[in-house]
């Protein structure tokens, strides 16, 4: 196998692997959490809609909490991603990443992601998977923004990333254009069983169903080191 497919091969298992730690705490909030994702912003936005139509405000509060963790987060993406390019085009790159490669900006995204999702797995662990209360509110809070982080850093990424905590633009190009879909089916398979193994660890272990999505973050930052490397 030549480097530059050792190299793409490294890439894409990054991507699905921050796609199954999206899985993972999507599967999390929406079992433990008041029936709410952490990633999927527009199915928090249909639940808020529904409370309000329904006449049950109440039932809007952890849409609402999700909904603004997940936005600070996206902010402070961008932000820092902005920085980040500017310093690069201080220092003469032009303000970008060079082929195949991710920005600093964008791997310090990824770190803080990954430091975000280890203090949850903790916490869980803490309350031995069962969290209530107000504590439910503020995991909600966090975990949306640890998606947030990873959604911006995904985005300031540009041709060299890819949608990680949303895939239905994915499953869309998937269905209508079929050939030459293979990393998709690899993303969205890599939702699913991050997914499938947080709800049975939660319904096993529930203590330790929050350790996968700090790990799986962190194998990905890994992994798309060893694919920069590799295209060296």
């Amino acid at each position: 196998m030549t480097s530059t497919r050792t190299a793409r091969l490294s890439r894409a298992t990054a991507l699905a692997l921050l796609a199954a730690a999206s899985g993972s705490v999507d599967a999390l909030a929406f079992i433990a959490l008041g029936h709410v994702f952490a990633g999927v912003m527009t199915g928090n936005l249909v639940l808020l809609a529904i409370a309000l139509g329904s006449r049950s405000p109440g039932d809007a509060g952890f849409p609402l909490v999700a909904l603004a963790g997940f936005s600070i987060a996206v902010i402070a993406a961008g932000r820092i991603c902005r920085v980040g390019k500017a310093a690069d085009g201080a220092a003469g790159s032009g303000g970008r990443a060079g082929p195949g490669k991710w920005s600093g900006s964008v791997y310090a995204c990824l770190a803080a992601d990954t430091v975000v999702l280890a203090g949850v797995g903790v916490a869980w662990a803490a309350v031995e998977g069962h969290p209530d209360g107000v504590g439910r509110a503020v995991l909600i809070a966090v975990l949306a923004l640890a998606m947030g982080l990873q959604t911006g850093a995904m985005l300031a990424a540009g041709p060299q990333g890819a949608p990680t905590t949303y895939f239905t633009s994915t499953l869309s190009n998937l269905l209508t254009s079929p050939s030459g879909s293979g990393l998709a089916v690899f993303r969205l398979a890599a939702l699913m069983v991050g997914a499938v193994g947080a709800a049975a660890l939660h319904t096993w272990m529930p203590a330790w169903a929050a350790c996968p999505p700090p790990v799986l973050t962190a194998l990905a930052v890994a992994a798309a080191l060893v694919a920069e490397r590799r295209r060296r």
